[in-house]
């Protein structure tokens, strides 16, 4: 696993929205590391918010850890193995806080996480926050929700145009924290020269529509900051009735260099402001 980092540019925000009085979303990015991720708490309290900072503080000290010794040599699993044991335990240690402390039982969160490394990138997730890949000016959805609605619709018991209207919509199947065990789910792919990947709390991804998000981070990758911050704005202003994170993290071309842009991506987001 070699040392590449320097082929990343990355950006996060995460805000609290317009209803909810406290944030209790997590978000860490490590270019040095090559690593992404997000996290939603739940919870009675501020349970949900400790769950969440767990996760991420756990994960992403682990990680970094692993990776040294896996660019040293010293670790022979590839990213995506350790990394999945390293949620395993952050599994662990929340579901052991829950139990042990007042005010806790019951706190879980989800966990969205990439490891970019070499040509490649590891990707996990447990729960319904998301990781979206723009490739060549098209946003492609890489994972797949633990939630109830998700289940449904795959089953046929509701048609997916009903989807949006459903109460069932933000019922997670699975979190971290939760249950003794947890089911990671692991994907990796093939890193391609101006790649953006949106890791999402659903703040976001149930308040903004994926051609919008698309729009956004096509037009806006050269600066994943604003990129970031008009997405944020874009769910506060549908209502920002949750907590809002984003990371995005853009792969540059071999010597660290922005790939060139397109014709045409000024016009696009002149046009989308001006809606």
């Amino acid at each position: 696993m070699s040392n590449e980092y320097q082929r990343l540019a990355l950006a996060s925000l995460s805000e609290s929205g317009r209803v909810r009085a406290r944030n209790e979303d997590a978000v860490a990015v490590d270019r040095e590391y090559g690593v992404a991720l997000v996290a939603d708490g739940m919870g009675g309290h501020r349970s949900g918010e400790v769950a969440s900072r767990m996760a991420v503080d756990i994960v992403i000290e682990r990680l970094r850890a692993s990776v040294r010794q896996c660019r040293a040599g010293t670790l022979q699993s590839t990213p995506l193995q350790f990394a999945e044991q390293i949620v395993v335990e952050a599994n662990q240690a929340i579901h052991n806080a829950a139990s042990l402390q007042a005010g806790c039982s019951g706190m879980g969160t989800t966990l969205a996480l990439a490891i970019f490394h070499e040509q490649r990138v590891a990707l996990l997730h447990v729960g319904d926050s998301r990781i979206y890949r723009l490739r060549d000016g098209r946003l492609q959805l890489l994972t797949r929700d633990d939630s109830l609605l998700h289940d449904q619709v795959e089953l046929g018991l509701i048609a997916a145009e009903d989807a949006s209207d459903s109460h069932n919509r933000h019922l997670v199947t699975q979190a971290l924290g939760i249950s003794v065990c947890v089911t990671v789910h692991l994907r990796e792919e093939d890193l391609c020269s101006g790649d953006v990947f949106l890791l999402c709390t659903d703040g976001l991804s149930d308040l903004v529509e994926e051609s919008d998000i698309e729009l956004v981070v096509d037009s806006l990758k050269t600066n994943l900051s604003l990129a970031a911050s008009h997405l944020v704005q874009l769910a506060n202003d549908n209502g920002g009735y949750d907590n809002i994170t984003v990371a995005l993290v853009r792969v540059l071309d071999g010597d660290g260099e922005p790939v060139v842009e397109r014709k045409g991506w000024l016009s696009r987001l002149l046009g989308w402001l001006a809606r």
